[in-house]
């Protein structure tokens, strides 16, 4: 809720930098309570859109609209990564991967 605050005093100053805070805040969402994403790729995403936000905001380019579409696209690309995965257990994993229980039954014997 203090995102949703806070992006909402941004916008006052800058529109942009609003989006970009509430485009965030969904991808946060969206990667640990949906897709419960893996952390190696929550980090590259967020590498990718630490540089592209930056270079938006020092020099200008690309503009914001490049930027968050290039995301959306990364989000899309890592989503379908994820969901792919023997060890996908997010929003729907016993239609995804119905196999789900032999995997971490498996991993677990393997680790003890």
């Amino acid at each position: 809720m203090s995102g949703i605050l806070a992006s909402v005093l941004l916008a006052r100053v800058d529109k942009s930098f609003a989006l970009a805070l509430l485009f965030t805040l969904a991808h946060f969402f969206l990667f640990c309570n949906v897709l419960r994403m893996s952390r190696p790729l929550e980090l590259l995403w967020a590498a990718l859109f630490v540089v592209l936000a930056a270079s938006t905001i020092l020099v200008g380019f690309p503009p914001w609209s490049y930027t968050l579409s290039a995301m959306l696209a990364v989000t899309v690309i890592l989503a379908v990564v994820q969901v792919l995965r023997p060890s996908y257990h997010g929003v729907l994993w016993q239609r995804v991967n119905p196999d789900l229980p032999q995997w971490w039954d498996a991993n677990r014997k393997s680790r003890t």
